[in-house]
């Protein structure tokens, strides 16, 4: 999508006349762009993106307008709308944040504590109830992650390339964890639900005189341990890392007793997302080598180690 194109779109949907717009790379969301847009006054962050629904923004800007720290505000159309839509994919706004990304930087122990506080009034917060109803109960990309796991098991079987080649023989090695995760999942939990980011790991946390959670695309409406579980293990440099930053992390989120069937479960759901979307990515594009080195990760000691090895 080129930039004459999109500048068109900032003017016409939000009145943006912008004055330099520049790409931003955007982690492992290949379904979104991103770019930095500034006008003669200010800086915005800008998301084209065909992922997760719209009620992850509607919330984003319930929280934000209600005064939650942390939250970026979504910036209105010229109609009010939260969103435009382009060939079938929401246009998003937020004001531009100029701080790095946790999962670059770490987290000091009080950030952690802070991060923790941040997430617990995400929890806490309590949505119109039309809003809460709307929410989705069950997270988008399980729903199809079988059919992408069909999709790179029969690529799997006649890989071409390098790459593929060294998945398959990764594929082969691990082929217990990844039965494991497409045919032994935990029963469903089935404890109260609350508002959860869905995916709060540190490559969605900006740092600069505070913290600030973004990418709502995933929300989900479900226990707390959906999110909880990215903080008790399994997820590298994007998680906590030592003993001391997971107890900063709880002592900062405060009294809560865990549910370890429903952590079980989320980690067991996750790991199957990761390893076969990372796997998908490896023999899709874009950079293949760097989505094979993550799965190899997850598989020998990162989330789906964890989350079979609970099960033995």
């Amino acid at each position: 999508m080129g930039e004459t194109l999109m500048r068109k779109w900032l003017l016409g949907d939000f009145g943006l006349e912008v004055v330099e717009l520049t790409p931003v790379a955007y982690g492992a969301d290949v379904a979104a762009q991103v770019w930095k847009a500034s006008t003669a006054t200010n800086v915005y962050a800008v998301k084209w993106s065909g992922a997760g629904t719209n009620t992850g923004h509607q919330l984003a800007a319930f929280l934000a307008d209600s005064g939650l720290a942390g939250v970026p505000e979504l910036i209105r159309t010229t109609e009010g709308g939260l969103w435009s839509v382009h060939a079938k994919k929401r246009l998003t706004i937020t004001p531009w944040i100029d701080g790095l990304r946790a999962a670059e930087t770490g987290l000091t122990d009080e950030q952690w504590s802070e991060y923790g506080e941040l997430l617990r009034r995400v929890h806490d917060a309590e949505p119109p109830h039309r809003l809460r109803d709307a929410l989705p109960k069950h997270s988008h990309i399980d729903a199809r992650t079988p059919a992408i796991a069909d999709e790179v098991a029969r690529r799997l079987e006649t890989p071409v390339g390098e790459v593929a080649e060294e998945l398959a023989a990764v594929w082969a090695q691990y082929e217990h964890v990844i039965t494991d995760l497409r045919t032994n999942r935990p029963p469903r939990p089935d404890g109260p639900r609350v508002v959860c980011h869905g995916d709060p790991h540190l490559g969605n946390v900006l740092v600069d005189r505070g913290l600030h959670l973004i990418d709502w695309d995933d929300v989900i409406y479900a226990p707390r341990e959906q999110d909880l579980m990215f903080m008790l293990g399994g997820m590298g440099d994007v998680g906590p890392t030592t003993p001391a930053q997971q107890n900063a992390f709880l002592t900062g989120y405060g009294p809560h007793t865990l549910d370890q069937d429903a952590i079980h479960y989320y980690r067991h759901v996750r790991a199957f997302e990761d390893v076969i979307g990372w796997a998908h990515q490896a023999l899709t594009g874009p950079e293949e080598t760097y989505a094979l080195a993550v799965v190899k990760g997850i598989l020998s000691h990162g989330l789906a180690a964890l989350a079979v090895s609970a099960e033995r």
